[in-house]
């Protein structure tokens, strides 16, 4: 198997792991929009992202570093180090958030306090245990995780929020027992407490490794977080948890092409690594980089002309007005994955320090933009703020990282670029949806047409793979 073949044969392997989870995320938007209230989903919705900014501490970006530590050492000492380290730090993480929630349920009343403490504690545990399970090459466990997770979370939900009616409390308690439930599940499949962890087990320089990786990523994923994330709280600071709502269910539906960024991006994590030291890795990467624009642009316009086509009865009628941001918010996501694509420079070369003064002045960039931004122009500047951010990253990055992760940006960008364009003026000048179904079509078949050849043929060799 060749390099790229082995790279698109990943993606298809991300992709069964990733999408049931998402697509459970999208198909659940319906049934969460109907039982839950604005402002209780706004409320949800900012308790999950801060949830995400706490599994940064949580696990110190074991998740991270164990996948990078583990897939580049097969050997069994280094194998039972860093999973033995990192169950027992996350042990002792969890006992301190524990310690922490018990302490503040005197103090202060927060809602559903007891299933936030559980939440964050459950959610940190599984994301560090399914990196592990991934960096030790057990990706069939895995896409195992993905999917039984995205199941379960489905069938409790229709259970404790439609059925018995808990509300936001039986979001959290769907998420916290299938993550639980699945965690036991795949210990008994890949033996990994069993095979690899040791109580005893102690070696600093390993330790003192991995932290070494792991910790300068930890400002990195709160700076992320900070970019992607603290828009939800200017929302509600300045426009209230209605406006957070409907911002909310916009946002989960630009998910959709966010989760294929997250499969490419897994998928590349894998080939970049071990492509990072070839002779020619300048002329591959530039390829898929490239290759990479033309699929997100075509991708984006078909999520989201059929998203506009069908929204009257995606949401409820109180979520209608989400519809608008719709197209901007997919341009956000195209800039952040191919942001995130150069973050494999840093990874690559294990110089995740030199990854801080780009993230940090963009963090900057943004808080400040979203502060004078949401004065002026409400939610629309919010989502001008994370274009504008995702820009600056990307440039910044494309200049920082050429010295060992040269990328060469072809011509043919001109072309999505131009797709890009015209989709916004269809999208929102064009109401006949024979006229928006005939811009798709003409838009993947150019886009088909001027596709390399290598890609398009390993693409065409997978799909008759899967049928035949």
């Amino acid at each position: 198997m060749n390099r790229s073949t082995k790279f698109i044969n990943d993606i298809f392997i991300y992709a069964i792991g990733n999408l049931g989870s998402k697509l459970i995320t999208f198909l659940l938007v319906p049934l969460y929009t109907y039982y839950i209230s604005p402002d209780d989903f706004g409320y949800y919705d900012i308790v999950l992202t801060l949830t995400f900014l706490a599994m940064g501490f949580i696990t110190f970006q074991l998740r991270d570093g164990t996948f990078r530590f583990l897939l580049d050492n097969e050997d069994e000492y280094t194998r039972k180090g860093v999973v033995s380290f990192s169950y027992k730090l996350m042990a002792q993480s969890s006992l301190v958030v524990l310690l922490v929630g018990i302490v503040f349920s005197f103090f202060y009343d927060i809602r559903d306090w007891g299933w936030i403490v559980a939440f964050v504690i459950t959610l940190s545990l599984y994301e560090v245990e399914v990196q592990i399970v991934r960096g030790l090459g057990q990706n069939k466990s895995f896409v195992l995780a993905g999917i039984l997770t995205a199941f379960q979370i489905g069938l409790y939900s229709l259970i404790f929020v439609a059925w018995l009616r808990m509300g936001i409390a039986g979001i959290f308690c769907s998420n916290i027992l299938s993550r639980l439930v699945t965690m036991v599940i795949i210990e008994f499949r890949a033996r990994v407490f069993k095979r690899y962890f040791i109580v005893s087990f102690r070696d600093k320089s390993l330790n003192r490794a991995l932290l070494k990786y792991s910790l300068p990523l930890l400002p990195n994923a709160v700076c992320w977080w900070l970019l992607g994330s603290s828009s939800r709280l200017f929302i509600e600071h300045f426009l209230g948890l209605e406006a957070n709502g409907i911002f909310a269910v916009a946002m989960k539906f630009s998910t959709i092409l966010e989760t294929f960024s997250v499969i490419v991006y897994q998928a590349w994590q894998e080939t970049a690594i071990k492509q990072y030291g070839a002779a020619d890795r300048s002329k591959f990467f530039s390829r898929i980089f490239n290759t990479y624009i033309l699929i997100l642009s075509v991708l984006a316009l078909i999520f989201v002309f059929v998203l506009k086509i069908n929204y009257s009865w995606l949401v409820d009628s109180r979520y209608l007005e989400s519809l608008q941001y719709l197209y901007p918010m997919f341009i956000s996501v195209i800039c952040f994955a191919l942001a995130s694509f150069y973050d494999l420079g840093y990874q690559c070369s294990k110089q995740t320090v030199r990854n801080l003064p780009g993230v940090i002045t963009t963090t900057g960039l943004n808080l400040i933009m979203n502060y004078v931004f949401i004065r002026f122009m409400g939610i629309w500047g919010i989502v001008l703020s994370s274009i504008l951010s995702y820009l600056f990253m990307l440039g910044f990055r494309i200049i920082d990282t050429w010295k060992f992760f040269p990328v060469k940006v072809s011509m043919e960008i001109i072309y999505p670029i131009l797709f890009l364009i015209g989709g916004a003026i269809v999208f929102y000048k064009v109401d006949s949806i024979i006229l928006q179904i005939i811009y798709i079509t003409v838009v993947v078949i150019l886009s088909y047409c001027i596709q390399p050849r290598t890609i398009r043929q390993e693409l065409q060799m997978k799909i008759k793979a899967l049928f035949n």
